[in-house]
């Protein structure tokens, strides 16, 4: 189905309403079912991390500002993966 930029589908064109419906319906419970279980996954990993160290970041802070800190893709990299790996196998 085509809407013009009035918001009103086009006559002829496209699925019948009663299809779109069922369409939108469906595609609205796997949203709900993808939402659930991310924010369950999230809600884990935040239940199961330690609290941050401050000093540690007033460091990368201070780095930071001074233009001394040197990004290391190969190790965001590598914690990427390592994170994604343990998320996987929950």
């Amino acid at each position: 189905m085509k809407i013009d930029n009035s918001g009103k589908p086009l006559a002829g064109l496209g699925a019948k309403p009663t299809e779109v419906r069922s369409s939108t319906a469906e595609k609205a419970d796997s949203t709900v079912a993808v939402s659930s279980s991310v924010n369950s996954k999230l809600s884990g990993v935040a239940s199961n991390e330690a609290t941050f160290d401050a000093d540690k970041v007033a460091q990368i802070r201070a780095a930071i500002a001074e233009g001394r800190f040197a990004v290391k893709p190969e190790a965001i990299a590598d914690g990427l993966l390592s994170s994604v790996k343990e998320l996987l196998a929950r």
